[in-house]
């Protein structure tokens, strides 16, 4: 019983849905974290078509002439590519120790929410254990009740008949009515605790035993 109250009460919780949330934001913060430096890349490439001014000609002398002339030279086409890094020193740098902070977040929000798990157990355990006390007593007092109830008619019965006096009778009846505020008193309690642990789960605990 006590384990499907736990989970009942975890997944009721609006604190473990807070952490949950908080959880899921510091999961997306270290993933930014870690494709931060790629963004920071860029792949660039050029075309250009046409003639070059300081082309160096292929003659067999060992210096090579240069021609000032473009006119001089045929039309070439020219392609480039390459990567460029566009980042400040300390972003590029610190990007590990930027995904350290987010992982020790994460960690620490992991850390918090197994903290709440324990306290909602304790917290179940105690209510548990006070419903399970007060439906003991509430038995208790019915017993207690029909005992005072049936003493209550043999009195009346007997007073009926002359064999008692009114002093016993009395007796048995302030008996029965004290019986009566005992049991209602422990009917209060009953009530109160099974409602306590329903809100600390979320439903009725009818429906949990059903597995509705």
């Amino acid at each position: 019983m006590l384990p499907r109250l736990y989970e009942a009460a975890i997944a009721h919780s609006g604190e473990i849905e807070r952490l949950d949330a908080t959880r899921d934001v510091a999961n997306v913060d270290v993933k930014l974290a870690k494709k931060r430096s790629l963004n920071m890349l860029a792949v660039t490439t050029s075309y250009n078509y046409g003639t070059l001014p300081y082309f160096a000609t292929a003659e067999t002398s060992s210096t090579p002439t240069y021609q000032v002339n473009p006119f001089n030279l045929g039309a070439r086409a020219q392609y480039s590519t390459g990567f460029n890094v566009v980042a400040p020193f300390d972003v590029l740098f610190g990007r590990r120790a930027t995904i350290q902070r987010q992982e020790l977040v994460l960690n620490q929000v992991a850390g918090q929410r197994k903290a709440k798990e324990s306290e909602i157990r304790q917290t179940v355990i105690l209510q548990y254990q006070q419903l399970t006390l007060a439906k003991a007593m509430l038995q208790h007092y019915q017993d207690a009740l029909q005992s005072a109830s049936i003493s209550r008619k043999i009195a009346d019965k007997r007073f009926k008949e002359g064999e008692i006096q009114v002093d016993e009778q009395m007796a048995a009846m302030d008996f029965y009515g004290k019986a009566l505020l005992a049991h209602e008193e422990a009917l209060n309690k009953y009530q109160t605790s099974q409602l306590l642990l329903e809100d600390l789960i979320g439903m009725p605990i009818n429906n949990l035993m059903l597995g509705k």
